[in-house]
């Protein structure tokens, strides 16, 4: 695996990558690069789109858990806008009908997000296929602060990432040393590079969470447990299945679930690991069933402008991992 990362470097695909591959507790392999500095397990990167589970479904979960919320919980219920059929199972399964938006316009603000949002027209019928959206998690973002009682980061920190030992990962991180800078410019350093995140302050349901490959090994042996002492594993079982089979792409509760058409796990992961990506260069997988996690952490999009060629990317890199394991 590392000849095969050392020439991502050296055509200049990424300066910074870490990949790790484990089973259960067993670290099969890891493998830190730079080009620019040294980098370790406890070096931060933006989790971009990996944010949707590691804040936002996380707590989302403690809420159903709790006994706050249902998947059939109407998103109208928790703000002032009409009512037009979308459910928390909608707004996690990427089938609200509202896909990618510029949200940094005049009037919209962190108050008032949820309701500017809910109020956008729909591209397609709500419930009728998936449309990947971010708008979506902004919401259910929202929806989670009504529902425990304080803003999001705080959340974060205090009922998963706390109780995880994620003692590094966060919201708006403080340090400016040992963390991958994912802008073009130097003094984006430490700043998300998600412009709708951005635009609200740099925490939301969407993006925003900076983390470390130490404290996602963490998380993903939570998954492997079914959601730990995070949430109990009859939620985790409930999100595991595929909610949208029939359509363009499979879904599980906030997770992406891995099916015969999906590509950027290569031939490595079965049908029905669950993971996800994040536009940045990061991606986090996991099989329950026979305890594989693949981590990888990158600043991908900061040197190739095609995400195509970063989703073939993350192809190639689970299949130099098969290899490996065989």
């Amino acid at each position: 695996m590392k000849e095969f990362l050392e020439k991502l470097l050296v055509d200049g695909k990424v300066k910074n990558i870490a990949v790790k591959v484990g089973i259960g507790d067993i670290v099969i392999d890891e493998c830190y690069l730079s080009s620019e500095e040294s980098i370790n397990e406890y070096t931060l990167f933006d989790m971009a789109s990996v944010t949707k589970i590691l804040a936002t479904t996380s707590l989302i979960f403690i809420a159903l858990d709790r006994g706050l919320i249902s998947l059939d919980d109407k998103a109208s219920s928790f703000f002032n806008c009409e009512d037009r059929g979308i459910t928390i199972r909608h707004l996690l399964t990427h089938t609200t009908g509202v896909g990618h938006r510029n949200l940094c316009l005049p009037n919209y603000n962190y108050d008032n997000i949820a309701e500017r949002i809910l109020s956008m027209p729909f591209e397609i019928p709500v419930g009728t296929d998936v449309i990947y959206s971010c708008p979506a998690f902004i919401v259910l973002g929202k929806i989670s602060e009504k529902l425990l009682g304080d803003r999001l980061d705080r959340l974060f920190n205090n009922l998963v990432a706390k109780p995880l030992e994620m003692n590094r990962t966060s919201f708006l991180p403080l340090r400016r040393d040992n963390i991958v800078n994912s802008n073009p410019e130097e003094s984006g350093r430490g700043k998300v590079n998600d412009y709708n995140c951005s635009f609200l302050g740099g925490v939301a349901g969407n993006a925003g969470v900076f983390s470390c490959m130490a404290d996602m090994t963490g998380f993903a042996h939570m998954l492997l447990n079914k959601g730990g002492n995070i949430y109990s594993d009859k939620v985790f079982n409930l999100a595991k299945k595929n909610y949208t089979a029939n359509m363009s792409e499979s879904r599980g509760l906030g997770f992406l679930y891995v099916d015969k058409r999906y590509k950027q796990t290569g031939d490595l992961f079965p049908e029905g690991a669950i993971g996800h990506c994040g536009h940045t260069g990061q991606s986090v997988f996991v099989d329950t069933d026979s305890g594989l996690y693949v981590i990888i952490l990158s600043d991908a999009t900061r040197y190739t402008s095609d995400y195509d060629t970063v989703m073939k990317m993350r192809e190639e890199i689970h299949n130099e991992i098969r290899k490996a394991i065989k």
